[in-house]
């Protein structure tokens, strides 16, 4: 028994890699020197599918976010290809992304054109739609997709933020503990400024935005997530907002849903603000469609699919 349990234990790491295909000596500029791998649907796909980026946080891997969110299991019941950008010890010492690094968060500089390098390859060497791309990130990740968002808007349809900030924040790691605990809620010029700061003559649209932030996290203060929202506005005409209670099961924390809608009634920025809620993934692990997820040190049960609910925004699951 003792054996098999050892052998088990040794075996696991290698089960949880087995859904991604590592693609990083594909990725041959690499500025960024990231990571990359890729996870393809059971089902190859006979057309055009989508693809969704998803962004690790702080000391995870492309393994860990893969069990710990679900997306794999959605990709497969759905149809979609996964892209997982990973940091590297060598880039920073806790495998964060550097999203606050004047050299990793500037168009087609640094980490962020090794991360449009990722997907330009997804795009040409699997059967992605390029009009169905998304980006998910957490924490660390979290910013950094932010950033991408901000540097390629028109390259991604809609971005899932849990825990993260706005773009340009902050331009330094020692300036990045501060704002992470005490954001500064900059103007609105200032805000739209540094959005469009790499094209100030950009006339097309950005991507939806939503927000996912806990009221009680620790590490990401609850505030980070409103600059954002305050940030993401100057790029739209928000005509309205609405709020309804999200349903859950008993562990499920009070989630508020705001709709942040433009002329056209679309929802430009959707807000879950989880009362009470610490800085973890929100998920319900189980069996069901809309259940999934791995609880870890960076995910906790919270009777709430998160994932689930942010492929039915995108409508990656028909309503």
């Amino acid at each position: 028994m003792k054996t098999k349990l050892i052998l088990s234990l040794l075996l696991f790491p290698i089960l949880g890699n087995a859904q991604l295909t590592d693609i990083t000596a594909q990725i041959t500029q690499n500025p960024g020197n990231l990571n990359a791998y890729v996870h393809e649907p059971i089902n190859k796909p006979t057309k055009k599918v989508p693809l969704v980026l998803v962004l690790h946080g702080c000391n995870q891997d492309a393994a860990e976010i893969s069990n710990g969110s679900g997306w794999n299991k959605l990709a497969d019941s759905l149809n979609f290809f996964v892209l997982y950008p990973e940091q590297k010890n060598a880039n920073n010492m806790l495998r964060c992304f550097n999203w606050f690094s004047k050299e990793d968060h500037e168009k087609d500089k640094g980490e962020i054109a090794s991360i449009h390098e990722m997907v330009n390859y997804a795009v040409s060497h699997y059967s992605v739609d390029p009009a169905k791309i998304y980006i998910y990130g957490v924490s660390a990740g979290a910013a950094m997709s932010v950033n991408y968002m901000a540097c390629y808007p028109n390259t991604i349809k809609s971005g899932a933020i849990l825990a993260g900030t706005a773009y340009k924040q902050v331009e330094s790691v020692g300036k990045s503990f501060s704002e992470m605990k005490q954001p500064t809620m900059f103007s609105d010029s200032i805000l739209r400024k540094r959005l469009y700061s790499q094209d100030s003559l950009y006339k097309g649209e950005f991507p939806q935005l939503i927000v996912v932030h806990g009221t009680d996290d620790k590490v990401v203060q609850y505030g980070n997530g409103e600059v954002l929202i305050k940030q993401w506005k100057t790029a739209f005409n928000v005509t309205s907002e609405s709020m309804k209670q999200m349903s859950g099961g008993p562990a499920t924390p009070t989630i508020m849903r705001t709709d942040y809608k433009d002329t056209k009634g679309r929802s430009v920025i959707i807000l879950y603000k989880a009362s009470k809620w610490g800085h973890y993934l929100m998920i319900d692990p189980g069996p069901g469609i809309n259940q999934g997820g791995e609880v870890s040190k960076h995910a906790k049960d919270g009777d709430f699919f998160s994932t689930y609910q942010i492929a039915k925004d995108w409508d990656l699951i028909k309503k």
